[in-house]
């Protein structure tokens, strides 16, 4: 029997399929990015497709909390993540 990966999500605090979520690092200089690969060195936070969760994200703060680190999320960061879940629902 096969394992699946779970992770929970930042913002609704579900565990989920690690496949069906987009990871999200945090860079040297304290700016989270999407990571499209999924293999960004470093700690890794996960959010689900719900655009609520990642309102929640965003506006609560929770990522220095899930990177142990001060953190900001960069201007770009809501339309990276959407961009990801539109191409995962293409394929």
């Amino acid at each position: 029997m096969t394992r699946v990966a779970l992770r929970t999500c930042l913002g609704c605090r579900q565990a989920k399929a690690k496949v069906s979520l987009v990871r999200l690092t945090r860079d040297a200089g304290g700016v989270v990015h999407a990571d499209a690969r999924g293999t960004a060195p470093g700690r890794g936070a996960y959010l689900c497709a719900d655009p609520a969760c990642l309102d929640r994200v965003v506006k609560g703060g929770r990522f220095a909390h899930a990177f142990r680190k001060p953190c900001s999320a960069g201007a770009a960061l809501a339309e990276e993540v959407r961009e990801l879940w539109q191409q995962r629902k293409s394929k």
